[in-house]
């Protein structure tokens, strides 16, 4: 017996006798290791991120900084 639907009270459940071809259940938890290392890329991702910000905005800041000195 395979469930198929979806989440939520308004969708009706749908159960299958025989699985459709090529049927995988889903699976339920990813394993430790896997959610450490999608953790640490996404850690790195946002530090990487904030620094490219930052610079960004300090770029900015001198940009205006030197038209408003030079403008006569």
């Amino acid at each position: 017996m395979v469930y198929i639907g979806g989440n939520g009270p308004r969708r009706p459940r749908v159960y299958l006798h025989d699985p459709p071809p090529g049927y995988h259940p889903p699976r339920t938890e990813m394993p430790a290791k896997d959610r450490q290392r999608l953790a640490r890329r996404d850690w790195i991702l946002m530090r990487v991120a904030t620094v490219v910000l930052i610079l960004v905005a300090a770029a900015f800041m001198v940009i205006i900084l030197m038209l408003i000195a030079t403008h006569s």
